[in-house]
């Protein structure tokens, strides 16, 4: 039984021999008596291995080639090619370095022997031969030779793998200081192979001189019987830096340190690209929110241990939007990064101007969108603080140009300072962005520190949220309703739904008042559901008691129509209601709609395919585009109150009340006027055929037991005429 051709690479790289398949080694028996290679075959029967017999050697060079054998058992006197030709010549073969030949001799002359080992045999065997001796030396010879290959194999296995891996390993005299190395450790300092003392002077010349410090000490630790490990950057030879790193286990007691190399050089500029993107913003370059955070938050703890103030600065461009919407979102990135740049030109010029009165440090980030904070830490007064400020703002004022047009922008900077605002980062950031909301409402361009008075406020804020959160769960908010009434009859044709809130201590609280305290604690997701179902039952409640069918309104927010399970609530609501799709309109205002607008497009087609009803409310107010306009699946357009209440005085507000109408009809919408307090107001609504009207004329919003009444009786034509 022969073993397969074997697949052995000549190449000049590492080659792994795999096991064989069946686990028995081959021999091959070479001999040019048959009754000799018939008693060698006989007596190695027993053996563990595979027998392939050759009659010569020429036919053994070639067995070899095709079998690959373990061991070869050659008789050294043949004819034609003696024993030391074939041996001479099997060692020159790829593959024939190592295997094991032992020749059959019956000459023990010493010169004989030379000459045996001399042409490469590994052993010899005298005639006439002893054949459990001969036995136990091939098992011997073949036992030697699979643990040779297996080292040689565990070799190559872990040289491949200290490549691949980048590792290479050391051992340190510190008596001769030399390093002996492995040829990976070589590759990674990219220097030939070299004396182990020119290595080590390499080596140490190599340390960056910024990490040398660390280095030796590093070093020292190791010497003194402490296992270590290091990452430090080396300067080689070519100029390139590399970063290692080094694990030098503890000396044994004889001068000599144990180690590793390994080059995480990629891996450092892994790392980096990876913090790059989590942690920078990608238009300015600046730090975002979450590193300007984690800086926040080591700077306050620093402070409470050492008694300094930080100073929190939020800032808002003014009129940014503008920007972006005239000459494109090409040209804000533009703008932002130039603002940025001259934030940090800003900032630095304020560092060295504070360096001889503080140790401060600063940080500065890009939330997101055009809002930007600077932090201020280490100060022992807030007397620089708005020198920096100032500095900013009037370095931000410079012209900037952007495709060819001088844009002059301004901003608005709130102030927030530890710990007199607030012992953590969220209430400082929280106090910041509200003084810089106090900027925008005076005026915009300026800086305003939190003061007094806002802390108050703020107090009264979190009391407020508290009391709403309270509110959502001990059923204090109810819904009261305003009528949309048909401009010809003065029927009643629909509601408006409008929350108020019942506190138990303030009575009622406005909308204006808790509405944005709900946006900013989430808490309007949760409201806004209330409110649909709460609508929704009081159409069912008032078609269970006889009353025909009227639509009813309700508002969404920003945050509603964001929130990923809108339309999955409105359609459990519907489900458990049993409210008909056609009586529940939507009103959604302009400006939410155009923030996305192809998202706004999709979610509008799944509300009209569920059969809803869709307002935009506030027309005219916030940044439209008729082409859009045109796609939206809407059914109704409201007219805002600012474009009515001068009506019919103003020839603008008429003009462009006269516009929608007539762009409403055009579009085959109907139309609802907000805001009606007059019976001129109403006229000129009426005789330009304004569908419906809603304001304090006919009634302002009220509760649901006066609201049913208003369903089954017009409004008088007397009583508006002598209004």
């Amino acid at each position: 039984m022969t073993h397969p051709p074997s697949s052995r690479s000549h190449t000049n790289s590492p080659t792994l021999n795999l096991p064989k398949k069946d686990g028995l080694d081959s021999v091959l028996v070479i001999n040019d008596d048959p009754a000799m290679r018939e008693l060698i075959e006989k007596s190695l029967q027993k053996a563990a291995c595979n027998l392939i017999t050759a009659a010569n050697g020429p036919d053994g060079i070639a067995l070899f080639k095709k079998h690959n054998p373990q061991l070869i058992l050659a008789d050294l006197q043949m004819s034609g090619m003696d024993g030391y030709t074939f041996c001479a010549t099997l060692r020159a073969l790829p593959g024939g370095e190592d295997v094991p030949i032992i020749v059959i001799t019956s000459d023990a002359d010493s010169n004989a022997i030379e000459r045996t080992y001399s042409s490469g045999a590994t052993d010899f065997i005298i005639k006439p031969i002893y054949w459990a001796v001969l036995h136990h030396r091939i098992q011997y010879h073949l036992r030697t030779h699979r643990a040779m290959h297996e080292a040689r194999q565990s070799s190559i296995l872990l040289a491949e793998a200290q490549r691949i891996a980048k590792l290479g390993n050391w051992i340190w005299d510190l008596d001769k200081q030399e390093l002996h190395a492995s040829d990976e450790s070589y590759r990674i300092f990219d220097v030939p192979k070299v004396a182990p003392d020119i290595f080590h002077a390499l080596f140490i010349r190599s340390v960056h001189k910024d990490d040398k410090k660390r280095f030796d000490i590093a070093v020292s630790n190791a010497h003194e019987g402490k296992s270590t490990d290091i990452s430090f950057k080396i300067a080689l030879p070519n100029k390139h830096i590399k970063t290692i790193q080094m694990h030098l286990d503890s000396s044994r007691g004889d001068h000599h340190i144990f180690g590793t190399f390994q080059d995480i050089s990629e891996q450092r500029r892994t790392e980096a690209s990876i913090r790059q993107l989590a942690y920078y913003d990608s238009i300015t370059g600046l730090p975002n929110r979450d590193l300007f955070k984690e800086h926040l938050n080591m700077a306050l703890h620093q402070a409470g241990r050492n008694h300094y103030q930080v100073a929190v600065m939020f800032l808002d461009l003014d009129n940014f939007k503008r920007v972006n919407d005239s000459l494109g979102h090409g040209a804000g990135d533009q703008l932002l990064h130039t603002i940025s740049s001259r934030l940090q030109d800003s900032v630095r010029a304020s560092d060295m101007a504070a360096r001889d009165t503080s140790e401060m440090d600063i940080s500065l980030a890009r939330l997101g969108g055009d809002e930007f904070t600077i932090m201020l830490s280490c100060l022992h007064g807030i007397d620089h603080v708005n020198t920096v400020a100032q500095r900013i703002l009037a370095r931000i004022t410079q012209p900037v140009t952007l495709g060819g047009n001088n844009i002059v922008i301004s901003a608005s900077i709130g102030i927030a300072i530890y710990p007199e605002d607030g012992d953590n980062m969220t209430t400082l950031l929280k106090n910041a962005d509200a003084a810089m909301y106090k900027v925008k409402a005076e005026g915009r361009n300026g800086v305003f520190f939190y003061d007094q008075s806002m802390r108050h406020q703020s107090h009264d804020r979190l009391e407020l949220e508290s009391d709403l959160h309270k509110a959502l769960d001990n059923d204090q908010l109810t819904l009261y309703y305003q009528p949309k009434v048909d401009t010809q009859s003065h029927k009643v044709i629909g509601f408006e739904a409008l929350i108020r809130w019942i506190h138990p201590q303030k009575g009622i609280v406005s909308p204006i008042d808790f509405i944005p305290i709900a946006e900013e604690s989430g808490l309007i997701v949760p409201i806004g559901q209330w409110v649909i179902q709460a609508a929704c039952r009081q159409h069912q409640a008032w078609r269970k008691a006889g009353v025909p069918p009227v639509s009813i309104a309700v508002n969404l927010s920003a945050y509603q129509f964001a929130d990923e399970h809108l339309l999955s609530g409105i359609k459990e609501i519907m489900q458990q209601t049993h409210m008909p799709a056609k009586y529940l309109e939507l009103e959604i205002t302009e400006t939410v709609l155009m923030r996305d607008a192809d998202s706004a497009l999709h979610i509008l087609n799944e509300m009209k395919a569920m059969g809803l009803k869709i307002s935009i409310d506030d027309f005219g107010t916030g940044y439209s585009s008729i082409s859009y306009l045109k796609h939206f699946p809407v059914d109704v357009l409201k007219i805002d109150r600012e474009f009515v209440k001068d009506l019919p005085e103003s020839e603008q507000d008429a003009t462009i009340t006269t516009a929608i109408i007539m762009l409403a009809k055009a579009l085959n919408l109907r139309l609802v006027a907000e805001g009606v307090e007059t019976v001129e107001q109403l006229n000129w609504l009426r005789d330009r055929y304004c569908d419906q009207i809603q304001g304090y004329f006919f009634s302002p919003p009220v509760p649901p037991e006066i609201a049913v009444k208003m369903i089954t009786t017009p409004f008088p034509q007397g009583a508006i005429q002598s209004k």
